[in-house]
């Protein structure tokens, strides 16, 4: 479907920066909220806009550094909304609108272990067939969920895209 034909409030990913986008869409170079079609989602005021106007949102979403994620609950015309069986497992926040922002998390969690506690050599009697060496009990143990880290983020492998949304 060529970009022109495609609805209002569709979130196209490409490749192509915006000054590439613009040509391939005809769309004016300084960007306009009542005439440009397509807009980065960054974030920038859409007042005016058809997205604007059908949604109810002044701004455009921001989805520099974002993972999109699916709603769990689908609407269907002149009937009540059709909840995912998963919606408490999969999206806490099980009322979240098309648009809202949902910060990062990374559940606080510990890596059990084991190891042993030093070794010992007792001398049971003089005889030195009756030495034994312990290597120590197993003392079980966790990390320190501040050390368990690695990266200021936890994130999926991935590629860079720039996200555009259409607004008129």
């Amino acid at each position: 479907m060529p970009f022109n034909n495609q609805i209002t409030g569709s979130v196209i990913a490409s490749v192509l920066d915006y000054a590439h986008l613009i040509k391939i869409t005809n769309d004016p170079e300084v960007i306009d909220p009542k005439k440009s079609g397509w807009i980065p989602a960054d974030g920038r005021s859409i007042a005016g806009s058809q997205l604007s106007t059908l949604s109810g949102m002044q701004n455009a979403p921001d989805l520099r550094g974002r993972f999109l994620r699916g709603l769990n609950t689908i609407y269907n015309v002149g009937q009540p909304p059709l909840n995912s069986s998963t919606a408490d497992v999969d999206d806490p926040a099980s009322n979240r609108k098309a648009g809202d922002y949902q910060g990062d998390v990374f559940t606080q969690h510990t890596h059990a272990y084991s190891h042993f506690n030093g070794g010992v050599i007792t001398d049971m009697s003089n005889d030195q067939d009756q030495r034994r060496c312990s290597y120590g009990n197993m003392i079980p143990a966790t990390t320190d969920p501040a050390s368990v880290g690695g990266g200021s983020e936890t994130r999926p492998k991935n590629i860079a895209v720039y996200y555009y949304i259409k607004i008129n």
